[in-house]
């Protein structure tokens, strides 16, 4: 089954990518659906990015990340998977990752929950210089797939940087499940 960027399974996603915060197992409702978040895992590649994590003593969804050289270009590749068998469930890349952050608006879903990861007004733009960054990874929690196979989930979201030999400059992978109640 095919989708298209801002299609239904899109913007549920990216709102898996924006609810969640490190360590804290989340359950959502939408129906008859319930989405139980049972992790999230950063890492990072300590180059390009010196540390990416959730943001202590924060009772809020912070997570914080140091970028460390200059970064004019990159891609973001999502990937879900069926978490017992490994069978790849969606990928997809956004091969431009300046594009959307830029201007994120033509993403439709994704630039409106883009919009709502900054913190404090802060806002990432390309190209992305090396500092500190945060962002809100609590989104809205009402958004879930009207399609979706209930199971046991995994959804990697990798950010990476042409200029690397890395596989990644910044990692999350989400562990969750999707039960019909």
């Amino acid at each position: 089954m095919a989708f298209r960027s801002g299609s239904v399974f899109a913007l549920w996603i990216f709102c898996i990518l924006s609810i969640v915060a490190k360590g804290e197992r989340e359950v959502y409702f939408k129906g008859n659906r319930k989405l139980i978040v049972e992790s999230l895992e950063t890492n990072c590649d300590h180059d390009y990015v010196e540390y990416f994590q959730k943001v202590t003593n924060s009772s809020q969804h912070i997570h914080t990340f140091r970028v460390t050289k200059l970064v004019s270009a990159f891609s973001i590749d999502v990937m879900e998977k069926v978490k017992k068998t490994h069978r790849i469930f969606y990928k997809t890349k956004i091969s431009r990752g300046c594009d959307f952050i830029n201007n994120p608006m033509p993403y439709k879903v994704f630039g409106e929950s883009f919009k709502k990861m900054a913190v404090n007004g802060s806002f990432i733009k390309c190209p992305v210089k090396p500092k500190i960054y945060y962002i809100n990874t609590e989104g809205p929690t009402s958004v879930i797939p009207s399609v979706h196979s209930p199971g046991s989930f995994q959804l990697r979201m990798r950010i990476k940087v042409p200029e690397s030999s890395r596989p990644f400059a910044m990692e999350m992978l989400w562990k969750f499940k999707i039960v019909y109640v």
